[in-house]
């Protein structure tokens, strides 16, 4: 039983002298490798650009959108206006096409669930 006491003293004083050298080591690492934290101003910049960035980025989709909605309106009443066969006909076409569209993706939504 010695023969193992010593044999478990020997292994127990092994690991923590691997212990400590990987402590010392960590230790030395940490040393090495400085991290600096920025101020809190340079945050604050951040999200001010930031949110310049998302507001002039927000006009633009405004405008693109309204752009947009003017052109097809316009379209709309000039066909309503002096043509109405064209406006009945894209509008009979335009509920038909979102009808057929909807209950083709319900099917294949559907079938991928499956």
């Amino acid at each position: 039983m010695t023969k193992n006491q010593d044999l478990r003293n020997r292994l127990a004083k092994g690991d923590q002298e691997t212990v400590s050298q990987i402590k010392k080591s960590l230790k030395d690492f940490d040393d090495m490798i400085s991290i600096e934290v920025p101020q809190v101003s340079f945050f604050e910049h951040r999200i001010k650009l930031q949110h310049k960035k998302a507001r002039k980025e927000w006009w633009k989709e405004l405008l693109a959108f309204i752009g947009t909605a003017a052109f097809i309106l316009s379209f709309l009443f000039l066909s309503l206006f002096h043509q109405p066969e064209v406006f009945l006909t894209v509008q009979v076409l335009s509920v038909i096409f979102i009808g057929s569209y909807t209950f083709y993706v319900k099917r294949k939504v559907e079938s991928s669930h499956e």
